[in-house]
């Protein structure tokens, strides 16, 4: 569609969408007083309808400052939402039509029936207001969401001018603008007074305890008395320490301003600086038990460990490496060691956030390809990415691939490498990984043959045990950057300074994809 007929297709699905919205929350509101214990429900909806009313309205101010590819991508997105409105308005007609009542009657059937024939229409009426609510929540965190916080990446968007005419009347409250909020704060940080970014080195006690196959360590804040996690980012010698330590303060605060369970990294409460490192410190997530590596997991391999818990854990790190991409982080230590699971009360630790962060970099701040020759490091890095001086430079596809090998062992849900009793290093394990392609002496040769192994890998066993929508995500991620690849577009689709058509072929073909599974 040309970028004349999508303007003008957007604002004619803007306006069907606030209109269906509109008037489904009148409909359902004309019940509120009949007596048949829905009201938190209709005040749910009408909060969710708030949300998504605002940024509706949000994204007709700011379209005409949209690139194409958003344009397009966004109007998809509106279709979508459309098409539920239009079909939740259907199915409350149906439930009306069922009670042989008109709208404008239907209170006075209520009240004229006893409770013998309340019952049923009621538990209609809420089984139909229940599947609206569960509709927007999907929309809004498979679809919306995670395209949402990609708008900080266009240049030159007024994001505050369009907010603040998409928030008019009743509507400029802390429920139905906490994604614009979050929006405002990742593009323009927070106030330097808001947080102490470089805290006392002495103001946390480190433990003797730290998370199994994690180089997090524990540790508890002299002030306040809790158990904190410290996570070290290395300033390497022959690198800018200034610069480095600048990079450390702009990742503090971008981990300062976020909501964590939706970003999935943890609240960080400062750093400890020295001449050679920065610690991380980090609040453990409320309510929740110490963490376990998911490294541990894997090891473990529990075989009474659900599948939907692998499955949150597997979307949530996509959306965390978007997330991470969009405020122009990458990560580049992306592997099971880096990902902490934590629990809520005693249940299972499916709740995963990124730590590691000891070799990240702003993306626009230049690589300077310095690695190590560790395998097992390797092993989730891209070839062009291994060795002691990689061969290119690091950019979003390169964390994207590493999410891939993450997402094979998840859908296997075993560890590529085992630790044997008193070794510092591990084996791989040969189930998964040939002892043979890791001899080989050439080391791009080898990096490419391991490679191509862990995509047989992919398209042989997921199927099996995560379905083939699964198998097909994890083997674009391991194919992100192959020439050709049919899967994620055209090599010149990531070729924007921005990164807005990285971000938007990685949301579709990669995270949009993972969120459409469900056990």
């Amino acid at each position: 569609m040309e970028t004349a007929g999508v303007a003008l297709a957007v604002v004619g699905t803007a306006e069907l969408c606030l209109k269906y919205g509109g008037r489904l929350c009148e409909e359902y509101r004309s019940f509120q007083d009949a007596e048949i214990g829905f009201t938190e429900r209709l005040l749910i909806l009408e909060n969710r309808w708030l949300k998504v009313e605002v940024q509706v309205e949000f994204l007709r101010n700011v379209w005409s400052d949209l690139p194409g590819r958003f344009q397009t991508h966004f109007h998809s997105i509106l279709s979508v939402i459309n098409s539920k409105l239009v079909a939740a308005n259907d199915l409350l007609e149906q439930v009306i039509e069922k009670s042989g009542q008109q709208t404008e009657h239907a209170l006075a059937f209520l009240g004229s029936r006893g409770k013998v024939r309340r019952i049923p229409f009621a538990l209609t009426l809420k089984d139909a207001i229940d599947t609206t609510i569960r509709e927007l929540d999907q929309w809004q965190c498979n679809m919306l969401d995670p395209n949402w916080y990609q708008l900080v990446l266009v240049p030159g968007l007024d994001v505050q001018k369009a907010a603040s005419k998409a928030c008019t009347d009743e509507r400029d409250s802390d429920q139905t603008l906490d994604g614009l909020r979050c929006l405002l704060s990742s593009k323009d940080h927070i106030d330097d007074s808001t947080v102490d970014v470089f805290l006392p080195y002495d103001a946390v006690d480190v433990m003797a305890s730290g998370v199994e196959f994690s180089k997090a360590r524990l540790g508890k804040d002299k002030k306040s008395k809790d158990v904190v996690l410290l996570d070290r980012v290395q300033i390497p010698l022959g690198t800018d320490y200034e610069q480095s330590v600048t990079d450390v303060f702009h990742l503090v605060k971008f981990f300062s301003s976020i909501d964590p369970e939706l970003f999935g990294f943890l609240p960080c409460r400062g750093a400890l600086k020295d001449e050679e490192h920065c610690d991380l410190v980090f609040s453990f997530p409320k309510n929740c038990d110490d963490p376990t590596s998911l490294r541990a997991l894997l090891v473990q391999a529990s075989s009474t460990y659900p599948l939907n818990a692998r499955l949150n854990i597997a979307q949530m790190l996509a959306r965390s490496v978007m997330f991470l991409h969009d405020c122009q982080f990458v990560h580049k230590s992306l592997r099971p060691d880096n990902i902490l699971c934590f629990a809520t009360q005693g249940e299972c630790p499916d709740k995963p956030y990124m730590i590691g962060l000891d070799r990240f970099r702003l993306i626009d701040a230049r690589s300077k390809r310095l690695s190590d020759d560790l395998w097992y490091k390797d092993l989730y890095r891209h070839p062009t990415r291994q060795g002691i001086r990689p061969e290119k430079d690091y950019s979003m596809q390169h964390d994207i691939y590493s999410l891939g090998v993450c997402l094979l062992e998840i859908g296997l849900w075993q560890s590529f490498l085992l630790w044997e009793d008193n070794l510092e290093s591990p084996a791989p394990r040969e189930e998964y990984l040939s002892k043979e392609d890791l001899a080989i002496k050439n080391p791009r040769r080898r990096a490419f043959q391991v490679k191509k192994r862990l995509i047989k890998l992919a398209e042989e066993r997921l199927p099996g045990s995560m379905g083939q929508i699964y198998t097909s995500t994890v083997v674009s991620c391991l194919t992100c950057l192959d020439a050709g690849n049919n899967r994620f577009g055209d090599q010149e689709d990531f070729e924007d300074d921005s990164g807005i058509l990285i971000g938007v072929r990685y949301v579709e073909k990669i995270l949009m994809q993972l969120l459409a599974i469900s056990v």
